[in-house]
């Protein structure tokens, strides 16, 4: 099989690399120790349910189902896994699983030798995550598989001439809740009818915390009585567009989380402002709060940082890397602007129609929207009900798949 010869080499290449690459060392030393991680925590006799992310976005949208399955299956046992350490390494200590890890390599004996350890009930895959050995090793065994809160575009292998391995592959997944009708009648066009359009399960997870005690004192510190911007998850392509002209906005509290916060990339950062700031590691009261700018150099703490807001930008849209979750800040009643690739994203797409989310091309286009936005009240409260309604109108999808699906 090619898929398996070609999963081959990429491990030998692996190997190769990790001589003098941190990056593939990394992937190879994590994944040495999977096996008995998930020998401690779970037994054969475990009823598994398996929940699989690629990412850290991935797991805010399985989050809501976790933990409704934590209530329901209270006999049966949680294993968590991601592909990529952004999510790992933030979430290893999450309450709710019994298991946390990486997914295994994806060639059959690995696949076999992490199953065989526990009794494995059902696996659920998060957007896109669809490893063709897991599956087909899975499909082989009568496990149940479902896909969550997916979403096809016309342009994957899927739907091309030669993507017929590929389909295949969808075609051993037992149901697929998808967010959209187009991603629905790409897979009907396929052969696929296994499908329930049920929206995104993280329009759930932002919900309940917004219910949650959002105060962070530091930042109510700095911003004070003023008006509030907050820059989340930039990206170095973000920043050209966000940062020239800033100083344009005296009166203007700006917080910016970076969706890097290596030390280089936080120097990056630094290097290219010309205002006061002061890093939240760092914080001091006396010190700080009356600089203009206040870096959030720490992990998951984004929630709270948008409840101070008054406008979000969330970064991702200028570049190719991906549009980060704004349906985070839109709970807050907020308008957001975003950069101008964002047609990979439904609600994204829905609410720049409607309003509520304002994309700019250039820093010129920045700028007009946020002094529009900082002096136009009842224009910021308009678009920021619209967030929060579009927002109420999308919840409830954790519920309708519980209500279809069978662990």
């Amino acid at each position: 099989m090619l898929y398996r010869l070609l999963t081959t080499l990429f491990l030998f290449f692996l190997k190769i690399t990790s001589i003098f690459s941190s990056k593939s060392r990394y992937f190879l030393d994590t994944r040495k120790n999977i096996y008995s991680s998930v020998k401690k925590s779970l037994s054969k006799k475990d009823q598994v349910i398996w929940f699989h992310c690629a990412s850290l976005g991935e797991f805010e949208q399985a989050r809501p189902l976790i933990e409704k399955s934590k209530s329901i299956y209270i006999d049966h046992k949680i294993l968590l896994t991601f592909f990529s350490p952004s999510g790992y390494e933030i979430q290893k200590k999450y309450e709710l699983a019994d298991c946390i890890c990486y997914l295994p390599f994806d060639t059959p004996k690995n696949i076999n030798l992490f199953i065989n350890q526990f009794n494995l009930k059902v696996l659920f895959l998060i957007k896109y995550e669809f490893w063709p050995e897991l599956l087909n090793q899975l499909y082989l065994r009568k496990i149940k598989i479902y896909s969550i809160s997916s979403v096809f575009r016309k342009e994957q292998l899927f739907f091309k001439f030669y993507g017929v391995f590929f389909r295949k592959i969808l075609k051993k997944i037992d149901h697929f809740f998808l967010q959209d009708d187009y991603s629905s009648d790409l897979l009907n066009s396929i052969g696929i009818y296994n499908t329930s359009i049920i929206g995104d399960t993280r329009i759930d997870r932002v919900l309940k915390i917004k219910e949650l005690d959002l105060t962070f004192e530091e930042i109510s510190n700095f911003k004070n009585s003023n008006k509030c911007l907050v820059l989340g998850s930039t990206w170095d392509e973000d920043y050209e567009i966000l940062l020239n002209k800033i100083h344009l906005f005296p009166n203007l509290k700006i917080i910016i989380a970076p969706h890097k916060i290596d030390l280089i990339s936080i120097k990056k950062l630094i290097d290219r402002l010309t205002m006061p700031y002061a890093k939240l590691s760092s914080y001091n009261a006396s010190n700080d709060k009356e600089k203009s700018i206040l870096i959030i150099d720490s992990i998951g703490i984004l929630s709270k940082v948008y409840s101070y807001a008054d406008i979000a930008y969330v970064g991702g849209g200028m570049g190719t890397k991906g549009l980060h979750n704004t349906m985070e800040p839109a709970v807050f009643q907020i308008p957001i602007i975003i950069g101008k690739n964002y047609r990979n994203f439904n609600e994204v797409k829905e609410l720049v129609l409607l309003g509520g989310i304002l994309s700019v091309r250039n820093n010129e286009e920045f700028n007009k929207t946020i002094d529009l936005l900082l002096n136009n009240s009842s224009k910021r409260k308009a678009l920021g009900k619209i967030n929060y309604d579009y927002v109420w109108s999308k919840a409830g999808a954790s519920l309708k798949i519980f209500n279809k699906l069978k662990i």
